[in-house]
């Protein structure tokens, strides 16, 4: 399977539920990180897309052993390597994966083909500046609270792109402080519940919130 793809690449097998799943992924990543540059602010945006969050492992388990995605229309929001949406995808739903890196929207594509999703589309998507002529019954975040100058976007485009009785369930490690962004979904009418699960990430333990987000009255079942 011959992917075009800008950067190196090499292939991680992941095991989520019963599920074997085989990932690509940048190989050699940290070659791509100045790190002091970045003490500096002096460097570009590094590549988060393409590092496999814990975050982003939680969320795909989650959704594999609680949500029903069986014909649901469901959005991988900056999908980096498109893990979560791929186990979507494979229970069913109709996924499409977006981020506004064209590299992450490549590697996405390529991992969904290789784990033989059914049914996708993937696209370049700036949720700060741009919309999308759809609403989702699902949308997938994992670890992308870490701007917090994009949370009140974020928010009006959930608003926006949540059908009536969908909801949103993200992945936040609270690697910045996150507070803002809930408090931005309460202006924007959006509710939410965090439930947290315990993991370990370079062996240091780490806490992981999963929280789903919904209209005020939504009800749905998993």
């Amino acid at each position: 399977m011959n992917e075009a793809l800008s950067y190196p690449t090499e292939l991680l097998e992941l095991t989520v539920g019963s599920r074997r799943l085989p990932l690509l992924r940048v190989k050699d990543l940290e070659q791509y990180v100045d790190r002091e540059a970045l003490l500096k602010d002096e460097a570009e945006e590094p590549p988060y897309w393409a590092h496999l969050w814990t975050g982003a492992l939680t969320l795909a388990h989650y959704v594999d052993a609680h949500l029903n995605c069986a014909g649901a229309s469901v959005l991988d929001l900056g999908c980096g390597l498109g893990l979560t949406g791929i186990i979507a995808a494979l229970k069913g739903g109709r996924v499409t994966f977006a981020d506004k890196e064209p590299d992450a929207i490549a590697f996405a594509a390529a991992n969904a083909r290789r784990n033989c999703c059914p049914a996708f589309t993937a696209r370049t998507l700036d949720f700060t500046t741009e919309e999308l002529d759809a609403r989702f019954s699902l949308i997938l975040g994992a670890e992308i609270l870490y701007d917090r100058s994009t949370f009140p976007a974020l928010a009006r485009f959930l608003a926006r792109h949540l059908d009536a009785h969908g909801r949103a369930v993200f992945a936040d490690a609270r690697r910045t402080n996150t507070e803002e962004f809930y408090r931005q979904l309460d202006l924007v009418g959006l509710r939410w519940r965090r439930e947290e699960r315990r993991e370990r990430e370079d062996g240091l333990p780490l806490v992981v919130g999963i929280v789903t987000i919904h209209r005020e009255g939504a009800h749905y079942g998993d």
